[in-house]
């Protein structure tokens, strides 16, 4: 499921295309609408339907996306590729979580979900470091062609998927598991405190990383890295990530959710308010936004699987990207017309801070991850009382 052959250079690619940052502003905020409107339907499918069915569809759907990019040459036949790489995500996002916390509560070992994903999420960016540097390359010969690999690697994604067992829930509770059904659960998952300032909290915080990564490419250029060099700059942020989020247990158990959520934020957020007074460190702020980003999710999965049950959790997940992705449509909207009329890293500073702003104000109407609702290192104590 790695984006590797892509990700150095789809922005480029689309400003080669003849596109202005205020119309890749557009499309991304449009891509993330559709993502919002699909979230929760597609996480219900998830639990209505299985998850091995929804991940073949969104690889199924990526390929299709992939291929459209390649052939694209106008803001609509852009947007296409968009919608269509939109809905491929949404029918994996929640879906891939739900399916491993399943598993691994069968296996009577759900405490181990955040290291067990972030190995995995450690493999998954070790590919894509050297899916980066072969797509650089390929982007020199012929734009199309890292748009033909990344199709390729999801073609993989879809025989591997066949590998998996089926869903870890009962299926006659799942075939029972009816629209009605899903609206009181997400309403009631929602309500417990804690846990609805805390998806709004880290939701916030996923949208600005999401910003970050979505204008890399121009605020690299822009600090003097050559396009032929984002390759290399791409494996870098994948090699570093694959690191610290293999150690994504150890983070667990030695920072805990709540101080990385209080801490991640602060420590990105300095470096960007800082970042257009010296290339150095806006080097250093992207790669702390890559780290931060992928060591985040499997913490941020852990926290809200552990307090979901099994039918209705990928309801639940695509519930929390859909809040996550209503925060990046505004954040990517504007910013983009921000990065026409100033700089891209300029735009950046601005909207850090608006988002430590945000994140300050949450803090004090309502304390995200309180430390009598967070399960402490390894323990799953004071979950079950919060939830039922």
């Amino acid at each position: 499921m790695s984006q590797g052959f892509i990700a150095p250079v789809i922005i480029e690619y689309v400003r080669h295309r003849g596109l202005s940052y205020s119309a890749i502003g557009l499309l991304t905020a449009l891509f993330t609408l559709t993502t919002l409107l699909g979230e929760v339907p597609a996480g219900y499918l998830g639990d209505r339907l299985g998850r091995r069915s929804m991940l073949v569809a969104g690889s199924s759907l990526t390929i299709v996306a992939m291929l459209t990019f390649g052939v694209s040459g106008t803001f609509a036949g852009f947007l296409v590729a968009y919608v269509v790489w939109a809905v491929g995500i949404v029918f994996r996002s929640g879906v891939a979580s739900a399916w491993l916390y399943d598993r691994l509560t069968r296996a009577e070992a759900a405490d181990a979900f955040t290291a067990v994903q972030g190995r995995a999420k450690a493999l998954k960016l070790a590919v894509s470091a050297g899916t980066a540097l072969l797509g650089a390359w390929m982007a020199t010969i012929n734009w199309v062609y890292p748009f033909l690999g990344n199709a390729g690697l999801y073609l993989c994604s879809i025989v591997a998927v066949f590998g998996l067992s089926t869903s870890g829930g009962d299926r006659s509770d799942a075939e029972a598991f009816t629209p009605v059904d899903a609206l009181p659960v997400v309403r009631e998952f929602l309500s417990v405190r804690g846990l609805r300032s805390f998806v709004v909290y880290s939701g916030l915080f996923t949208a600005y990383l999401g910003l970050v990564a979505t204008f890399t490419q121009p605020i690299a250029t822009g600090i003097g890295i050559d396009i032929s060099q984002l390759g290399w700059l791409y494996a870098g942020f994948s090699l570093v990530s694959a690191v610290v989020t293999f150690f994504s247990g150890a983070i667990e158990r030695i920072v805990g959710i709540r101080w990385w959520f209080v801490s991640a934020p602060l420590c990105v957020g300095v470096l960007f308010v800082v970042a257009p007074l010296s290339p150095l460190v806006a080097l250093l702020a992207l790669f702390a936004c890559r780290v931060a980003r992928n060591v985040s999710k499997p913490l941020q999965e852990q926290y809200l699987n552990a307090h979901a049950d099994s039918i209705g959790r990928a309801t639940i997940l695509s519930t929390v990207v859909m809040i996550s992705m209503g925060f990046m449509i505004g954040f990517r909207a504007l910013g983009g017309l921000i990065a026409d009329v100033t700089s891209p890293i300029t735009m950046i500073a601005i909207t850090t801070v608006v988002m430590l702003a945000g994140l300050w104000l949450l803090v004090v109407v309502e304390s995200p991850v309180p430390k009598d609702v967070v399960p402490s290192a390894g323990s799953r104590d004071g979950v079950d009382t919060e939830t039922g």
